[in-house]
């Protein structure tokens, strides 16, 4: 009898262990997906640039078109469709180590079912486009 109490006991405290491993390697495998081939490709090098630095993300609810205001997006030229109001106050939540700009758009792109592109105007410097 002494012997089932301890096993459940010990089922007991691992659990939250092993919910705890399996949620950290879902997130550690989620960071490490490669964006889609040709995710945010562009022929302004700066961009490209721009978009393969690679960085910490900590976006903890974050309205999007607040997202250059941030620490790993600072500088990004942004600009939400005017038909898809929802995005714009729509909050994302990503937190991921060593990503390109490139990969955590990419990631929240999925996350949240967005559209996000490259847009070209003449004469204008290219900007990151969202759209659900």
């Amino acid at each position: 009898m002494t012997s089932i109490y301890e096993n459940t006991k010990r089922m007991r405290l691992l659990r939250p262990a092993l919910l705890l491993f399996v949620i950290s390697l879902a997130i550690s495998c989620a960071t490490t997906m490669p964006a889609l081939q040709g995710f945010l490709n562009s022929s302004d090098s700066s961009l490209n640039q721009w978009l393969d630095v690679r960085l910490n993300v900590d976006l903890p609810e974050v309205r999007i078109m607040h997202l250059p205001l941030t620490d790993a997006f600072a500088g990004m030229k942004l600009a939400i469709t005017r038909a898809d109001a929802p995005v714009e106050s729509l909050m994302v939540t990503l937190h991921a180590n060593e990503v390109t700009r490139r990969q955590a758009l990419w990631l929240l792109a999925q996350k949240y079912g967005l559209q996000i592109t490259v847009e070209h105007v003449q004469g204008q410097p290219s900007y990151i486009s969202v759209s659900k």
